[in-house]
This record gives C-alpha cells, structure tokens and sequence, in this order.
C-alpha cells in the first residue's frame, strides 16, 4: 500500500510540474506574437510611403499616391468569401474616416460586374477603383499578397497601420483644416 500512495503522490507531482510547464511555454508564445489581425505580410509594411500608381476610380477621376494622403485604404476581391463579411465593418469605419475629413479609397479587385456589384455599398464613400483580377498595377504596386486588407495611411503618405479587420485599425485622428 505505500507503494502506490508514493506512486500516485509521484505522479501527481509529475503532472502538476508538467501542467505549469505548459503554462510557461503558451505564456511565452503568446508574449512573442504580433498581432494576429496585422497585414504587413498581406500588402506593403507598416511604415511604408506609398507608391507611386495611377487608376481611374468608377467615377472616371484620376487618383494618384498623393491622393491617399490621411487615407483610410482596403483591398477587397470579387472572390474572397471574408472580403464579402468584412465590407459591411469597411463601410462603417469608412463613414467614420470620411465625416473626420479623410479620403477613403477602396481599390476592389475582379471581373467588371461582380467588382461593381461588390463596390455598391461603397458608392458615395470616397473613391472606388476596380481592377482585373490578374495583377492588376495598384495590385502589384501595394504588394498585395491576400484579401481583405485595409489601412490607415498619414499626411505624409506613410502606411501607419494595416489589418485583415477593418474594425481592428486605430480609431482615426480628425484632418487638420488649412
């Protein structure tokens, strides 16, 4: 009988130093992840200036890199299931951003009708472009490597964040008038 109460006062030790080790290891992953819903591996880095692109939004304007100046900014494609959850939340955070004064642009990325079927609840909200699937310019020239992705970008043209949530980007800061 001492036997087995030694085994079973063992064993219990065993698994409570095992259990604390766990806990110790999931503490230290957890300490080292970025923030899961950042995008910097889905388009350019956070940090980043703009680069330099022209497109032409469905309204026929003409955008350019000094358009997206206190930008909000999201790539969304025709086929993307999430993209299609996540445009409602893009278009509350739009309408957040524009009433602030900042420029929107979406740039959605697929064939012409369902680009322009999936861009509807975004009409009167900034700028829309839609380009071709296939690599588009805006495409190649923000590194776009994945849909959704959105971000904010500053006065002088740098991305300071982005996200596979439009809900997880910072609260936007009011445009200086003048």
């Amino acid at each position: 009988m001492p036997f087995l109460i030694a085994a079973v006062v063992v064993l219990a030790v065993l698994l409570l130093l095992n259990l604390l080790l766990t806990f110790g290891i999931i503490r230290k992953l957890r300490a080292g992840q970025a923030d899961p819903y950042a995008a910097d591996d889905l388009m350019l880095p956070t940090g980043s200036r703009m680069p330099e692109f022209e497109a032409e939004t469905l309204d026929g304007e003409r955008i350019s890199a000094e358009t997206l100046r206190n930008a909000l900014i999201g790539f969304v494609s025709t086929t993307c299931s999430a993209c299609k959850d996540q445009l409602p939340h893009f278009v509350e955070v739009a309408r957040t951003h524009q009433e602030l004064g900042r420029t929107v642009v979406t740039f959605v990325h697929g064939d012409e009708e369902n680009a322009r079927e999936l861009a509807e609840p975004l009409r009167g909200l900034g700028h829309v472009v839609i380009e071709d699937a296939d690599e588009g310019p805006t495409e190649k020239a923000f590194r776009v490597e994945g849909y959704p992705v959105f971000g904010i970008v500053d006065a002088t043209g740098t991305l300071t964040a982005s996200s596979i949530s439009a809900k997880r980007l910072p609260a936007p800061a009011p445009v200086p008038v003048g």
